[in-house]
């Protein structure tokens, strides 16, 4: 083969790789937008017309994907619907990492806001009321989202127990209860979420009037965070 050949055949194999790049990347933008169309019909058609009353194929025409394509990638109504719960908390890339343990009142306020504006997502009050009215009905539901879907599913709450445990490790808390007991992180995550939560979500779920508090309003974490270090700060 001559040099001319061999540089032919050379160039020609670089661009049947840039090719295949080029098309495996068309492909993988394709199957996201088809997967965000998918996740945001299904959660205003469930918000709308609620669980029982909405089908795949209606989700599927609203998304603009075939029948096939929906069921080939949520093969159920409810592993759908765990998809649109488990997107609602999300965390924003920002707010990926906990921050170092040493400064827990840092540290705190910092997840702390996260968690607040991450309750107060639009939708996020009313796909809790849908699941608490929906589960008695829809068993199903209950092992794939999880009762505590409200409070403390996803990898938010990992995220906290993971920095509390540091927090602990580094010597900084002291995780024990009222009669001297230690307690797991998770529980103290919990203490920590629900203060949060009882303000900005809770109400919204009994009282379709309550207007929540801004969550950046600083006095909401502030008042958690105090009580977190009086209760657990080490020396406190």
């Amino acid at each position: 083969m001559s040099v001319a050949d061999r540089a032919a055949t050379g160039g020609d194999s670089r661009q049947a790789g840039h090719d295949a790049q080029t098309k495996a990347g068309y492909h993988a933008q394709i199957k996201a937008e088809n997967r965000a169309r998918i996740i945001r019909a299904a959660r205003d058609l469930f918000l709308a017309r609620g669980y029982d009353k909405t089908s795949l194929a209606q989700i599927a025409k609203e998304a603009r994907v075939s029948t096939g394509t929906l069921f080939k990638r949520y093969p159920s109504k409810a592993a759908l619907f765990a998809a649109v719960t488990a997107e609602q908390w999300q965390l924003d890339v920002e707010y990926a990492e906990a921050p170092p343990p040493g400064d827990p009142r840092y540290g705190l306020d910092h997840i702390g806001r996260d968690y607040a504006c991450l309750v107060a997502r639009p939708g996020t009050a009313a796909l809790c009321r849908l699941i608490i009215t929906e589960l008695p009905q829809m068993p199903e539901l209950a092992d794939i989202v999880g009762t505590g879907f409200a409070i403390d599913r996803g990898p938010f709450f990992d995220r906290l127990r993971d920095y509390l445990d540091a927090e602990a490790q580094a010597g900084t808390l002291d995780f024990r209860s009222a009669d001297g007991q230690p307690q797991p992180a998770s529980a103290v995550a919990e203490q920590f979420l629900g203060m949060i939560c009882s303000q900005l979500l809770w109400p919204q779920l009994v009282r379709t009037d309550f207007v929540p508090p801004d969550p950046t309003d600083a006095g909401i974490v502030d008042e958690a965070v105090a009580l977190m270090l009086t209760r657990y700060r080490t020396g406190s």
